[in-house]
Parts: C-alpha cells; sequence; structure tokens
C-alpha cells in the first residue's frame, strides 16, 4: 500500500495522493480536503476521479503465463521471464499489480470518508457512496485473486504506523468484497450518469463473476454456483443487453454496444487502448499477447473468433508479410497500413470489463455445476451460433449435446478462452478451473521453472514485504 494521501484537484477529475508528512504538516502545494470539497459538483469529481485507474492494466500482463500465448517479443521489458514462469517480487509488473489496485482503494476510502457528511440529497449521496464501494470492491478482488491473503484497509490511516496492516485470509477478503458490491447493486442507478461508469447492472454482472470464483479454486466454496446463476441469468434476462450478431462487431468501437455492461472508453485524439501496443506484431512493435499455435489449432471450423479475431500472415500494402500472426480484438489494421510506430498509433477502441457473453458462460458453467447439462446448453450454444461465420450452417461451431456433466465442463472452460482471450481474466480462469497444468503440457522444459503450487499466487513486490513487514508469497523455484 502507498503512504501518500494528499488530495489533487484535476479539471475533470480528483486523484488522491499523499505523503507521509502531510500526516503531520500542512501542505503548501496542493489543495486539501476540507478546500477541495466545498460544493456538491466536487463530490461527484472525486468519484469519478478513481476510474483513472481502470482497466487494472498489469493484470493483463499476467495473460502471457497461460498457454493461449506465444513467446513474447525478446525486447518487451521483463517479459520472457514472465512467460516462462519465473517472475521476481522486484520487477514492476507485481509493484503494478500490487500498487494500482490499493490506490483505487485508498482513494475510494478517502471519499467514503467525506461522503456521508456531504451536502448532497440522499440518493445522489446514497449513488456515490456505492460507486466508491463498487470500484473499492472491485479493486479487492483483482488483489485478492493474484496475491491470496492480502492486507484489508478500509479506512483512512492516522499515523505511518495504521499504514502497516498484516495480510488478511482470502476469505474475509473475499467476504468484504462481497459486502461492497451487493451495497453498490442495491444503491446503484439502474442506468449510469454516463458510459463508463458503473450502474446496478455492472455491479449485479461482477457479482456473477465474484461467485463463480469463489465457487472454484481455491476457496471451492461451491455453494456459491447457485449466486453465480441467479446473478447472470438476472443480466441475461433484463433485457438491456443483446449479443451483438457479429462477433467483429463487438470490438473496435469507441462507445458502448448492445453487448456492453462495463467498458473503458477513450476519447480520439486523447486516449489509447493499451492493447494495440500489447498485440501488435508489426515492425517497431514488442507485444507481449501473441497466439499461440496451439491455441490457433484449437478453434473450431468456421470460427468467427479465429477467422476474424486472430491474422496470421498479414499483408501490408508494401507487400510486406508479418512474420507473427495477432489477435484484432484491439489492433488497429489501418494504423499497421500506414506503418504507425506505437509512439504515433492513438487507437481509442475500448477495452471490455465485462460483457454480455461472459454473464452465458457463467450461467451454462454454474447451471452445469448445479444440475447437470441438460439446462446449460442453451447458454453455451447461443455464444457458439454467434460464433459462425455462416449462421445458416450448424457444422460451423456445432451446438454442444450429449454431453456428460464432466464433459460439459471442459467444454465451457474452453468455450471460456475463444470468447474472452486477451480480456485480462486468462491467468484468473485457469486459476478459478485449476488448470496451471495446460502450461506444463503444452511448454514442458521451455520453462524456465515448471508449474507448481506457486503458480496460484504471483508475487507481493519486495517493498511491501520489507516495508509492511508481510511474509511473501510461495517463490517459483
Amino acid at each position: 500500500m502507498k503512504s501518500r494521501y494528499i488530495l489533487c484537484a484535476l479539471l475533470t477529475a480528483c486523484l488522491l495522493q499523499s505523503c507521509e508528512k502531510s500526516l503531520q504538516e500542512t501542505p503548501k502545494t496542493v489543495i486539501s480536503p476540507d478546500e477541495f470539497f466545498k460544493n456538491p459538483s466536487s463530490y461527484e469529481s472525486a468519484v469519478t476521479g478513481i476510474y483513472a485507474d481502470f482497466p487494472l492494466y498489469v493484470v493483463y500482463t499476467h495473460e502471457m503465463i497461460t498457454d493461449l500465448y506465444a513467446t513474447p517479443s525478446a525486447s518487451a521489458e521483463q517479459a520472457l521471464p514472465i512467460y516462462n514462469n519465473q517472475p521476481t517480487p522486484d520487477y514492476y509488473n507485481a509493484g503494478g499489480a500490487w500498487n494500482t489496485p490499493y490506490a483505487v482503494i485508498k482513494n475510494a476510502n478517502f471519499i467514503l470518508q467525506y461522503l456521508p457528511n456531504a451536502p448532497l440529497d440522499d440518493s445522489k449521496k446514497a449513488q456515490l457512496i456505492a460507486e466508491a464501494s463498487f470500484l473499492r470492491g472491485y479493486a479487492f478482488f483483482n488483489l485478492v485473486q493474484l496475491f491470496g491473503d492480502v492486507p484489508l484497509p478500509l479506512k483512512i490511516p492516522q499515523d505511518y504506523n495504521s499504514l502497516r496492516l498484516p495480510r488478511t485470509g482470502q476469505a474475509q477478503v473475499y467476504e468484504q468484497v462481497l459486502k461492497d458490491l451487493l451495497y453498490a447493486e442495491q444503491n446503484l442507478p439502474d442506468k449510469a450518469a454516463q458510459q463508463g461508469r458503473v450502474d446496478k447492472n455492472v455491479a449485479t454482472a461482477l457479482l456473477a463473476r465474484v461467485y463463480l470464483t469463489m465457487a472454484g479454486n481455491p476457496l471451492k466454496q461451491t455453494q456459491y454456483y447457485k449466486d453465480a446463476l441467479q446473478k447472470s441469468t438476472a443480466v441475461i434476462n433484463s433485457g438491456k443487453y443483446k449479443l451483438m450478431d457479429d462477433y467483429a462487431q463487438v470490438f473496435h468501437n469507441t462507445k458502448y454496444t448492445s453487448e456492453s455492461i462495463w467498458e473503458k472508453l477513450y476519447e480520439p485524439g486523447r486516449g489509447s487502448n493499451f492493447l494495440n501496443g500489447s498485440s501488435n506484431t508489426s515492425p517497431g512493435y514488442n507485444p507481449t499477447l501473441v497466439p499461440s499455435n496451439n491455441f490457433m489449432a484449437s478453434f473450431s471450423k468456421g470460427d468467427r473468433r479465429f477467422s476474424w479475431g486472430i491474422i496470421s500472415n498479414y499483408i501490408k500494402p508494401d507487400k510486406k508479410v508479418l512474420d507473427r500472426p495477432f489477435f484484432q480484438k484491439f489492433v488497429d489494421t489501418v494504423s499497421i497500413n500506414r506503418g504507425d510506430l506505437p509512439s504515433q498509433a492513438s487507437i481509442p477502441y475500448t477495452v471490455p470489463i465485462i460483457r454480455l457473453a461472459e454473464m452465458y458462460l457463467i450461467a451454462a458453467e454454474a447451471e452445469n455445476a448445479i444440475n447437470g447439462p441438460a439446462n446449460a446448453y442453451s447458454y453455451i450454444n447461443a455464444i457458439r451460433k454467434r460464433a459462425r461465420m455462416d449462421k445458416n450452417d450448424p457444422t460451423q461451431v456445432p451446438d454442444l449435446s450429449g454431453l456428460s456433466k464432466e464433459q460439459f465442463q471442459q467444454a465451457v472452460w474452453r468455450e471460456f478462452d475463444w470468447e474472452l482471450h486477451e480480456e485480462g481474466q486468462s491467468w484468473t480462469i485457469m486459476k478459478r478451473t485449476n488448470t496451471f497444468d495446460r502450461i506444463q503440457k503444452q511448454r514442458g522444459a521451455s520453462l524456465n521453472v515448471p508449474v507448481g503450487p506457486y503458480n496460484q499466487t504471483w508475487l507481493i513486490p519486495t517493498t511491501e514485504v520489507t516495508n509492511n513487514n508481510i511474509p511473501q508469497n510461495p517463490l517459483y523455484k
């Protein structure tokens, strides 16, 4: 956790930062909280400011260790050791994966301290408290998935010693995640104030993901399958969302589609989707997320998620062929054709954080876990039908039928890969399903460190272990 607590006002958002000295001295170059919170609009600005850290970019770094991706660029800093299953707690990736969610939590805690006494009407106050609670819960959810037991700060520290919190057991962390998200679900509006912010349905959808996670590895609290099913079907049946007819229509957008539940938006000319740089294999780029041969070979005949989603042997206007395939989800081929370098490419495509297709897959997995596959086929086959290049050809990505409960489970796990690859969930899905052995089977001796129990958690940054006097997760060895 960071020990910096100064409240800064920006033009359109407010980010909360500080330093240890500000707990003892009067800041001279910043706006104090009492000065900032002088009008009602400042509270809304403070809450919207928390969104600046979303999506939690570093989550996508962990995708590399799954079996969906090939060797990253040798020039990509710190990428090869992570890909080869030998991360270290000194890498900036470890620091980012820890510090960014805790920055969100810190800012949310700060705002939640001031909101109860804000000069706002009760409905607006409840909405903003719910919004800040949701973002805090989402941050804790990411932390507990990556690191297991983590510190659980719920208040603003009053002195340096109160910054040094012990690690809290992950079951208790999940309890707090549920508390924050259930409060948000109850108090958020049915429609968000603007695209990119969360509403009641976003909270319901995230609860579906959380419940499914808790039902799986490592908690194995299988009673939560029924909650995952209830929340996912509530979103599906809400009438507020609809699967896009064409998988390609889900991506390369600058605003929400009918399938969008929560997405990160970028203003053209002012923001850029970071996944273009992570995926682009054209000259000048150092991609970290490149499709593996094994993954490309796994798709069914006629699957649009492969035919459109993964491009091999791309020919540029100058007739040069890219020597590596790339995921097209977040790559702009117009930029490739122009020969744009990373510093020139400003790609404003949205990044899906939660979308409707995931709700269908959660419903399929949870229904099968509770009752077997009989009523689960409708959910997974809706996703498979949408994936067909020719919707009238049932031999393309054919409907599933006649599977045992175990066979259906395996099928839906693969469907998650085909549908949601490169959307920041591949590693967490592999952890939930306890299928890290897939990495060992695919890459075997090429791994610097074989897959083992340590793969269940990421390494806590060395600075946090030292400064907070907390135990490190098992080292990769």
